[in-house]
C-alpha cells in the first residue's frame, strides 16, 4: 500500500484533538463541563428518571454520575426531588437554567459539527461515515463492542489514572 497509514491515522487524531478544543471551549463558554450537556439532554428528555438510569444510559458508573449530579445541582442546572411514591428513591428534573444553557451548548457544538463539513455533500458525509464504521469495527474488541463514546472516555480517562498511580508507585 502507497498510502502512508501512520499520516492518516495522525490526521484523524489531529481532527479529534481540534474538535475536543473546540467542544470543550464552547462547553466552557456556556458554563458548564463537557459531560454536563448529554446529562443535561437525557435528563430533559426523560424527566423524572433515576440516577441510576442515568448511569445506565450512559453507561458509567453511580459515583461518577452522583458526583456529576451534585455538581450540577450546586450550580443549579439540575434539582432532585423524593420520589411521592418511593422516598427512598430521588428524581432528576433539569432547571429552566439548566434547559437554557444546554440549548446555548448545543447550538454551540452543533455550529462545531457542521463547520467540520463544510464544502461536503450530503453522498461524501454518507460514504465517510460507512469509512468511519470500518475503521472502528477493525479496531473495535469485545471488550468495547456496544460500549458509548462516554462510557470509552471514563475507560481511558480511568486507565490514564492507574498508569499513573503505576508511575507514581514506581519512583523510588
Amino acid at each position: 500500500m502507497n498510502t502512508d497509514i501512520r499520516s492518516i491515522v495522525a490526521r484523524i487524531s489531529q481532527l479529534n484533538i481540534l474538535h475536543r478544543i473546540y467542544i470543550h471551549r464552547a462547553a466552557a463558554e456556556n458554563h458548564i463541563y463537557f459531560g454536563q450537556l448529554p446529562i443535561l439532554e437525557y435528563v430533559e428528555e426523560h424527566d423524572r428518571c433515576t440516577q441510576r438510569e442515568l448511569a445506565g444510559q450512559m453507561q458509567v458508573s453511580a459515583p461518577s454520575i452522583a458526583t456529576s449530579v451534585k455538581r450540577m445541582q450546586k450550580t443549579g442546572l439540575l434539582q432532585k426531588t423524593v420520589d411521592e411514591n418511593d422516598l427512598r428513591c430521588t428524581r432528576l428534573t433539569v432547571t429552566e437554567k439548566g434547559k437554557k444553557l444546554a440549548q446555548q451548548c448545543r447550538k454551540a457544538f452543533n455550529a462545531i459539527d457542521e463547520r467540520m463539513f463544510t464544502g461536503f455533500t450530503e453522498e461524501e458525509c454518507e460514504q465517510f461515515c460507512g469509512y468511519l464504521n470500518r475503521l472502528i469495527a477493525n479496531v473495535v474488541t469485545d471488550e468495547f463492542k456496544g460500549r458509548n463514546m462516554f462510557s470509552l472516555i471514563v475507560t481511558m480517562t480511568n486507565e490514564k489514572k492507574l498508569h499513573a498511580a503505576k508511575e507514581g508507585e514506581d519512583d523510588p
